[in-house]
């Protein structure tokens, strides 16, 4: 079914409707059972269990269009816990890095991973090799995952599809070990709509075309089909035919950007509170920076107003240009601050802030020049080292800079969050084995 020399081999790995399955982790009770978890401010469903799928409940659906209906399904309903699903989340990719060398990874989300598997395919049996890999995290961390492989990026993305939907693969497939007819019997059955990069709209677009399935798609025209959408769509065919066009992310390319945004969990028209959320913000946009041994040039910061119509929010923007590149917080602190003094306005209810650092540089690199205040920068650098090594030891919530109280009226609405089972002491996972016979040797 391969039109190319194949060179390439590619696996994508993910975890089966990863945040339903971190909450069942910690709960077995809601296993075979419809689960759902929202979205921020417990807006939208996110992820759904199997079960919560078989009652007709849709991604991305309004809860409060569903919620009493839901409930009365029994449906199990939880709030992002996002401190939660993240360290289940680096666990999963601590342990395919025991597996796989690191430049062979590419973290695509939360729960997906593209795995470049060349080099190991002249001396393992890939296939049984992951078969034992979803049995290990199974086994450490209780998570179903799936595996897909594939001469290219797409055929793993929907060998991926194809494990999760056909219960004979067992949770692994391998379009290299499949035969023909097999294959196209798969794409001749499967929506063109869950070719990676196409989704609904462009499906839409291409039933014009007769292209109503995965297979039509295959022995589409490229070259006319590049003139009728984008030279993306000639690349998609060719990686369904077999031909990798898309290689791996260099994994130690640093961001470009680096963002923070949310909404916050009702209006809010008290400076003092929005302060509160943008410094929140800041710092989680600073740990990222600290993290990538990068310098920020540029803060820029966004303030939503609330209105009427949709998408009921309006964005209002500053940029503020550093003197100088820096890791340094209060400066980045006080650079936010002044551009949120200079967005509000009075008797304005406001529902979401972000901040962004831009014009990034890498700390190694960076050559201080003779006009900026090299005794300040090095003092302020220590500093910033001793308030890492506090927030390290004693924990991020130690020491703040810039506005801060026991307030959270900013932050997000979590009316369903389960507990932090793993970041946090007062929220552990506690067994209760009161009930069990005790025997005393006397």
């Amino acid at each position: 079914m391969s039109f190319y020399d194949q060179s390439e081999i590619y696996a994508l790995i993910d975890i089966n409707n990863c945040y339903v399955s971190c909450e069942r982790v910690f709960n077995p009770s809601l296993h075979h059972q419809p689960v759902v978890v929202l979205s921020n401010n417990d807006g939208c469903v996110v992820s759904r269990s199997n079960e919560a799928k078989a009652l007709g409940i849709a991604m991305a659906v309004p809860w409060y269009e569903i919620e009493q209906q839901a409930l009365n399904a029994g449906v199990h309903v939880f709030s992002s816990n996002y401190a939660l699903y993240g360290d289940m989340s680096r666990r999963f990719f601590e342990l395919l890095h025991l597996h796989f060398k690191t430049e062979d990874l590419e973290p695509y989300s939360i729960d997906e991973c593209f795995i470049r598997l060349t080099d190991y395919s002249a001396v393992l049996d890939l296939e049984q090799y992951c078969v034992e890999l979803l049995k290990q995290i199974n086994q450490w961390l209780g998570l179903p995952c799936c595996v897909g492989i594939g001469y290219s990026k797409t055929q793993a993305k929907l060998a991926n599809h194809f494990a999760k939907k056909k219960s004979a693969f067992e949770g692994v497939c391998s379009l290299p070990d499949l035969d023909p007819c097999s294959f196209e019997s798969l794409l001749l059955d499967t929506d063109v709509s869950e070719v990676w990069g196409i989704g609904r709209k462009i499906s839409k677009r291409l039933e014009a075309y007769g292209i109503r399935s995965c297979y039509d798609l295959t022995f589409a025209n490229e070259h006319h089909l590049a003139k009728q959408f984008s030279v993306l769509m000639a690349r998609t065919i060719r990686e369904l035919k077999g031909q990798s066009c898309i290689a791996l992310d260099d994994p130690a390319l640093p961001s470009k950007r680096i963002l923070a945004s949310r909404s916050f969990a009702k209006a809010l028209s008290d400076i003092s509170f929005i302060k509160q959320a943008v410094i929140f913000h800041l710092n989680r946009a600073h740990r990222r920076l600290v993290e990538q041994q990068q310098l920020c040039g540029c803060v820029h910061v966004s303030l939503y107003e609330k209105i009427q119509l949709p998408p009921y929010k309006k964005a209002f923007s500053q940029v503020m240009g550093l003197e100088y590149p820096t890791d340094d917080l209060l400066l980045l602190t006080q650079a936010a601050q002044r551009q949120i003094d200079v967005l509000f306005k009075e008797n304005i209810q406001y529902v979401k802030v972000s901040i962004m650092f831009s014009a990034l540089n890498l700390k190694r690199e960076h050559i201080d020049d003779l006009w900026q205040p090299l005794v300040l920068i090095e003092q302020r650098d220590q500093l910033m080292q001793t308030l890492l090594r506090m927030k390290k030891r004693y924990g991020s919530d130690c020491i703040h800079v810039g506005y801060h109280s026991k307030e959270t009226q900013w932050q997000m609405k979590q009316q369903y969050r389960s507990p932090r089972y793993t970041t946090h002491w007062h929220e552990m996972l506690v067994i209760d084995d009161s009930h069990l016979a005790v025997t005393q040797n006397k």
